[in-house]
Parts: structure tokens; C-alpha cells; sequence
């Protein structure tokens, strides 16, 4: 799947979760619901800048740490090596890709979020410090966001690494992440 395909799955996706989340709100506060079209755009604008980088971040995992590795047949002393005709899965593979993923996938995505809602929302408040207010709510929300996040993507991850192909990992990853982008939309204020 190219990664223009990819990239637009993706912001159709994070639009889906934002509608969904304004939706949520709409009925948590016994509002009609009228839907904001700002948010929408800032997570779908988001999306098209975030999801290049993370396909390439999972090439780089499959390439360096591939789920399946070829597995050679026992031989017997006499006979020539034999070339593999089979994989298997490496556990050492997904366990390496799993703690890069959560820890320097995790921080890299989640300070791309935060930072990419402060900038936006402070430049359209006219805030003059919209640098002052990203590095604040870094400061602030990357470790809770974190927190919360490893409760829901370790078990994504590992469904990932273990049984999706590396060229649809991300799509999957925005397809179930509608749920993280419902939490996102509404901790960002939809």
C-alpha cells in the first residue's frame, strides 16, 4: 500500500475519531449536537503530517528487526548447508521492535501530538509566545497522555508486529486508534 494511500486512510480515520468525539461531548453535556469543523481539520492536517513518519519508523523496525526469519532444515553431517525455505517468527525480533516502539515510538508520537495542538491552538488564539505554549503543555501533558496511552497501545502493538503486514501497520494502527483519537480529540478539547 503506498504511502499516499496510507496517509489518507489515516486523516479519514483521525476525522472519524474527532466527529465521534465532538458527538461524545455533545451527549455528555445534553447539547445538540453542531459539528465543529476546526478540530476536524486540525486532526485530519495532523494525520497527513504524522503518518509518513510512521510508516517509515515500521519499515525501519521490519527491516532491522523482521518478525519472520528464515529457518533452516536440520542436516545431516554430510550433506551441503541447505538454503531456507521456511520462516518462523523471531520472539527476539518483536520483543526488540515492541520496546522501540514503546518507548521512542511512544515519545516521538505522543510530543508530535501535544506540540502540533499547542502550536495550532496558540496561533489561533493569537497567543504571541505559541513556542512558550508548546514547550509548556510538553512539559505538562506528554507524561500523562503516556501514562494513559500505555494502557491501550502495548496490546495494539503486539497484534501489529505479531500478524499485520508492515505495509498496512499504520492504517491498522489509525483504524483502532479511532478509539485513541476519540480520547485524544476530547483531552485536546474537540
Amino acid at each position: 500500500m503506498s504511502m499516499i494511500s496510507q496517509t489518507l486512510q489515516g486523516a479519514v480515520l483521525s476525522m472519524t475519531s474527532n466527529v465521534l468525539a465532538q458527538a461524545i461531548s455533545s451527549y455528555q453535556d445534553s447539547t445538540p449536537f453542531s459539528l465543529n469543523v476546526t478540530p476536524v481539520i486540525k486532526f485530519a492536517i495532523f494525520s497527513i503530517i504524522s503518518t509518513p513518519p510512521n510508516i517509515i519508523w515500521q519499515t525501519f523496525l521490519e527491516d532491522h528487526f523482521p518478525t519472520n526469519v528464515p529457518s533452516t532444515t536440520p542436516k545431516a553431517a554430510d550433506e551441503k548447508p541447505t538454503t531456507p525455505s521456511k520462516t518462523q517468527i523471531s520472539k527476539a525480533n518483536i520483543l526488540i521492535k515492541f520496546l522501540l516502539d514503546q518507548t521512542i515510538g511512544a515519545i516521538v508520537n505522543t510530543l508530535m501530538f501535544v506540540a502540533y495542538i499547542a502550536y495550532v491552538n496558540a496561533s489561533q488564539q493569537g497567543k504571541q509566545d505559541a513556542w512558550g505554549a508548546v514547550a509548556k503543555d510538553c512539559s505538562d501533558k506528554t507524561w500523562p497522555m503516556m501514562k494513559d496511552g500505555y494502557k491501550f497501545w502495548p496490546v495494539i502493538s503486539l497484534i501489529s508486529f505479531l500478524w499485520i503486514p508492515v505495509d498496512k501497520r499504520v492504517v491498522f494502527g489509525a483504524s483502532v486508534g479511532v478509539i485513541w483519537g476519540i480520547y485524544l480529540s476530547l483531552a485536546a478539547g474537540a
